[in-house]
């Protein structure tokens, strides 16, 4: 008589043949079919590495994206400035006959020259960094940058730049008037207390685009 070992083994419906021996079992990707895509062992980073990672999560995308557009505007700008020196002196002669004419309203002791706006004998002249165009330009990066529409992007530019624009405006006003009043206050003010609050009119506008305008976006809208 043979053992159950043996009847089983030929036994129909039984599972079938045992693999040749020296063969791999097969893999679980190979059991799901050849069209099923392979998946990533637990614990290891995606297929792709950290440029597909940074590419699907915004966040990351927007941080690589701002500090992108932030180096062309080093390589671009000062070249840019060379070659078309006239666009930024039109833009200092205009802020400093901007800022005489507010001054005016509540003064007569005002007065420009060029791009030297004078109140009572204290001279201030308006040169490129006073334009506001760095600030406007930073913006305008971290803007582009964002996962949102173009139409949305657009609107935060419209609505950013001239914001800051006046804002720059605003503190030459108060940069006059400490430097006529308590001189001694003067660099402090430029140099350290006006140059942080311009990154932080950057991130208030830039923040209030989002807010008011980026976070009303419909859900079915394709992000840039």
């Amino acid at each position: 008589m043979s053992s159950d070992a043996e009847s089983n083994d030929g036994a129909p419906g039984s599972g079938g043949e045992s693999p040749p021996e020296g063969a791999a079992p097969a893999s679980s990707s190979e059991r799901a079919g050849d069209g099923a895509p392979p998946v990533d062992p637990p614990g290891e980073p995606p297929s792709g590495g950290w440029l597909r990672e940074v590419v699907s999560n915004p966040a990351y995308r927007f941080v690589f994206l701002f500090l992108v557009y932030l180096g062309a505007l080093a390589v671009f700008y000062p070249r840019l400035k060379v070659r078309y020196p006239a666009i930024l002196d039109v833009m200092a002669w205009g802020t400093a006959q901007i800022e005489a004419a507010v001054m005016g309203l509540f003064s007569s002791l005002v007065s420009v020259d060029d791009k030297v706006v004078i109140f009572d004998g204290f001279a201030v002249k308006i040169i490129e960094e006073c334009t506001g165009i760095y600030e406007i330009l930073i913006f305008a990066a971290a803007v582009v940058a964002f996962p949102t529409s173009w139409a949305r992007k657009g609107i935060g530019l419209a609505l950013g730049a001239p914001l800051l624009y006046l804002f720059n405006v605003m503190r030459i006003l108060v940069l006059i008037l400490v430097g006529r009043f308590y001189p001694a206050s003067f660099d402090f003010m430029h140099l350290y207390f006006w140059q942080a609050t311009l990154i932080l009119m950057i991130t208030s506008v830039w923040l209030l685009w989002i807010v008011k305008v980026v976070q009303y976006e419909p859900n079915d809208s394709v992000p840039a």
